[in-house]
């Protein structure tokens, strides 16, 4: 970084990219009431705001360098701000991203991050090809679940509240991985994505998904593993001869094929699926 905090503008300096590499840059808001609640725990607060930008670069197969910030504030709170700068402060120092600059301004609490990271692989969701195995990490349907059912799993509360990024995931598998996508807004719509942009349709066996235990208590579970969102896992391609090669938190639940759209089978069974994730403007 040539120039940090303390001028009109940031500075980084191509001499400081490593050859090979490619910047990758990744922006998200989070506006109180839609995102989060401003009771919430705001260190809570501050860990996911950041994560689920994080998460964006994992998709990306990029390594999180640089992090601009944006903070919208109804006043300054003097006992929510520590919290909050805590749960940021956390996942900066965790993986070694220098914070550069941003914005500061009074109105309706939202916060809103820019993360730029640096790729020599990165991943675009158009890269699958018509037979690709279609791989989670990790588990599914556990945030929806503690949304709806808050203190029943406290697993389940944690990857709510502070999802993880899964950089060991796309670091151990960007030699082989095709397309990627995080699992923000719902596993159907999220490989639907990956659907559109790559032109093909998929098949996923709903008893291939990894969930939590707790989750089947819920009535409502097989909507939260498929259109529930908010576990940040990824969700990628590999062609099938690397299965093997998968670290063991992930999981093979499908495969691409021609054609259009997610279909989901359940032992044998085709589903008919109602919601197929998160919208924004619903």
């Amino acid at each position: 970084m040539a120039l940090g905090i303390g001028d009109d503008a940031a500075i980084i300096d191509p001499e400081h990219i490593p050859a090979g590499q490619k910047i990758v840059i990744a922006t998200d808001t989070l506006v109180a009431g839609r995102h989060f609640l401003e009771h919430e725990n705001p260190a809570d607060i501050g860990h996911k705001a950041l994560a689920v930008n994080l998460s964006d670069m994992a998709a990306m197969c990029a390594r999180p360098k640089w992090l601009l910030m944006n903070l919208t504030l109804p006043d300054i709170n003097q006992k929510w701000l520590p919290g909050f700068q805590h749960g940021v402060g956390e996942l900066l120092q965790k993986y070694q991203v220098e914070l550069i600059g941003g914005d500061t301004t009074s109105g309706p609490l939202s916060i809103g991050f820019t993360v730029l990271g640096l790729s020599s692989q990165p991943k675009k969701r158009s890269d699958a090809r018509d037979k690709d195995l279609i791989v989670v990490s990790g588990q599914l349907g556990s945030a929806a679940f503690a949304l709806n059912n808050p203190g029943q799993c406290s697993d389940c509360d944690a990857q709510l509240k502070r999802p993880t990024p899964r950089f060991d995931v796309s670091e151990a598998v960007k030699g082989y991985a095709r397309a990627m996508i995080d699992v923000s807004d719902g596993l159907l719509a999220d490989l639907g994505h990956i659907c559109e942009s790559s032109d093909l349709g998929a098949t996923i066996q709903l008893e291939k998904i990894p969930i939590h235990a707790s989750i089947k208590a819920d009535s409502a579970w097989r909507d939260h593993v498929l259109a529930g969102g908010d576990d940040y896992q990824l969700c990628f391609t590999i062609a099938s001869k690397d299965k093997d090669k998968l670290p063991t938190d992930c999981a093979v639940i499908g495969h691409m094929e021609s054609g259009e759209g997610v279909h989901v089978f359940e032992n044998g069974q085709k589903l008919t699926v109602k919601r197929s994730g998160f919208d924004h403007f619903t």
